[in-house]
């Protein structure tokens, strides 16, 4: 069988001290100090034995040792906290950098300094420094040394995917009268190659004040980022009023968000098109029914080829006959700079958004 030791020590390090010392004049010098390693996720303790010139402990009472842990492509100081006396008289002392401190710091490489200061209290809350002065970490009197923080012990943590655009889809062009239009989000590659037997994929949805039906879709496809609307499949509906997240088990190539906001079975359509004046030109395609005057339909810039809500659409009903359709509007929004031409339709006061879903 394999046997593989693992060992459990103290992460212990030297530095020296000249204050009282023949610093000048002694020999036996530690000529380097090895690179600091500590991990995410978890504690790290740090043991510093503070030594002379002839390598025998200094007495440190009275004093306070400092970390400080600096960034070194800005110098900016990032964490600092003072170290635990274990045995003063002897110099050892010892600080605990935890996984909450590490939490918000990238991996990679910092430099680190200690330094020891004298302090007198001013309140119970507040002190003052008398003195500060640096401790060496190597023979030529470097301040300074390396830190290297290295990644979870437990593994990292992917980033979630971010699905925040939709495209408008005609239901006639897929064989489909109703519902009156339906939105489709990016496909999401499931990268099934990489998962287990029985993965779990989590999608977290941010709306405000959507109604409509939004359904999760999966495809067993293998032609890629492209594959037929008939081979899509619902696997998950989404109500947005009391769910903020959905789980969906199994083993699926492709996922899709498809949405479709409720509307008046008798909304209108408008034909709206884009000018190079950043402007929309905008007639009504049909007048639906059950309008008023002072209406306002407000249809978002990400389905105008731009973005929301700079390029959003607001038309206003202006006058309707007596059976609600709309007779007359006029519009307020600053279009994408294009030349494209949209049929949408819109329900008073709208529906609500979809923000942005992310995936894992």
């Amino acid at each position: 069988m394999q046997f593989n030791p693992v060992y459990l020590y103290t992460n212990k390090l030297d530095v020296f001290t000249a204050l009282s010392d023949s610093w000048s004049t002694e020999r036996y010098r530690k000529v380097y100090n090895r690179n600091l390693k500590i991990f995410r996720g978890v504690d790290n303790r740090i043991d510093i034995q503070v030594r002379n010139s002839d390598q025998k402990a200094s007495n440190i009472t009275g004093s306070v040792l400092v970390f400080n842990l600096i960034a070194q492509d800005t110098q900016d100081l990032v964490l600092q906290k003072d170290f635990s006396d274990m045995d003063a008289v002897t110099g050892k002392v010892t600080v605990t950098l935890t996984a909450n401190e590490l939490l918000d710091l990238s991996t990679g490489f910092y430099n680190y300094s200690i330094v020891k200061e004298v302090r007198s209290s001013i309140d119970s809350t507040d002190y003052k420094i008398s003195s500060r002065i640096p401790l060496y970490v190597d023979s030529q009197y470097g301040a300074t040394a390396t830190l290297e923080i290295s990644g979870d012990v437990y593994g990292g943590v992917a980033e979630s995917r971010v699905i925040d655009s939709f495209s408008y889809t005609n239901p006639q062009t897929q064989g489909e009268a109703t519902p009156a239009a339906w939105y489709s989000s990016e496909i999401i590659d499931a990268k099934p190659s990489t998962q287990n037997a029985v993965p779990l994929h989590t999608f977290q949805f941010y709306s405000n004040n959507y109604t409509g039906t939004v359904l999760i879709q999966a495809n067993l496809d293998n032609q890629g980022a492209t594959p037929r609307e008939t081979k899509w499949f619902t696997v998950g509906t989404v109500d947005l009023s009391t769910e903020k997240y959905k789980n969906i088990t199994g083993k699926y190539n492709w996922f899709r968000i498809r949405h479709t906001p409720n509307r008046n079975s008798n909304s209108a359509k408008f034909t709206i098109s884009q000018t190079l004046l950043l402007s929309y030109q905008v007639n009504i395609h049909t007048a639906g029914a059950g309008y008023q005057s002072g209406d306002t339909i407000t249809i978002l810039g990400k389905n105008l080829g731009g973005e929301s809500p700079t390029n959003d659409l607001v038309i206003t009903v202006l006058s309707v006959n007596g059976i609600g359709a709309i007779t007359g509007i006029n519009w307020t929004g600053i279009s994408y700079n294009g030349i494209k031409t949209f049929v949408l339709d819109g329900a008073v006061d709208g529906t609500g958004t979809i923000d942005k879903i992310l995936y894992r």
